[in-house]
């Protein structure tokens, strides 16, 4: 992944931001060892560092349907990438030249454009975003600098944010909506509707969760309780919005809004 990153990277700035061709653009560690042994005006793109985005992290399972059955799988996490974005060249003045023709394109394209990206990155179903990195981020910039043991030059903090697939899928039979009608022994009464549904109660990680009582929020009956597999069968539930209520320990910890009938119940308690 990180190679195809790079190598789109590199597709992009030769493309589109008409850099010469005998300019490198390379991703090692600009120490003085390395800028000494440099020939030709150089771009390095140095991945400093890695984080998850906790900001862009998707808690809900996707789910899909086939043969009776369903898979449940956790969406992707998204991953930051930081670069130290710096030029080096014999003159001063060229340096500054690559490096605001290098801000121009990285400005411009705040997504990786597909036609750029190599055939390891088409199948993505999230979009490669980038961006500058803010205030904050770029101090960090001249503690790196003197880690790498060199005096600082003008540099950019470049943050490419990544899908990182954790292949993490849970199968289950397909839970259905039951609905009864019936009406009373008087003729003239109307019918009578009692809904049963079943789902599953999982945490943010998608580990099913045992022992959690589910019931309809604001009501006077019981709920039912979650298995082992974190499987539960709720009966007597009205049709169309329903607030329920998940209860650990005989505390409500959430409460979840679904519709009634749905084709699947997954509720996921954030602990």
């Amino acid at each position: 992944m990180l190679a195809a990153s790079h190598h789109a990277i590199r597709d992009l700035l030769h493309h589109r931001g008409l850099l010469p061709g005998e300019v490198d653009i390379r991703y090692e560690a600009p120490t003085k060892q390395w800028t000494e042994s440099l020939t030709r005006p150089t771009v390095t793109f140095f991945l400093f560092d890695i984080q998850e985005n906790k900001e862009k992290r998707e808690t809900n399972l996707r789910t899909s349907r086939g043969d009776g059955r369903a898979e449940r799988r956790m969406p992707p996490r998204r991953i930051d990438l930081y670069y130290l974005v710096a030029a080096f060249a014999t003159d001063p003045e060229d340096e500054h030249e690559l490096l605001w023709r290098v801000l121009a394109v990285l400005m411009r394209y705040q997504q990786l454009p597909p036609e750029v990206l190599p055939e390891a990155l088409h199948s993505l179903d999230q979009p490669m975003s980038t961006r500058l990195s803010d205030k904050d981020e770029t101090s960090r910039l001249i503690e790196l600098w003197n880690a790498l043991g060199i005096p600082p030059h003008p540099a950019l903090c470049y943050v490419v944010t990544i899908p990182l697939d954790l292949d993490i899928a849970l199968q289950a039979p397909l839970v259905l909506t039951r609905t009864a009608r019936y009406r009373t022994a008087a003729a003239a009464a109307p019918y009578a509707t009692r809904i049963q549904i079943g789902g599953i109660v999982r945490d943010k990680q998608g580990r099913p969760l045992a022992d959690i009582t589910v019931r309809i929020a604001n009501s006077t009956a019981d709920g039912t309780k979650t298995d082992e597999q974190g499987q539960f069968v709720l009966r007597g539930v009205p049709s169309g919005s329903v607030e329920l209520a998940l209860m650990e320990k005989g505390k409500v910890e959430k409460r979840v809004e679904i519709n009634v009938p749905a084709d699947s119940y997954e509720l996921v308690l954030e602990g």
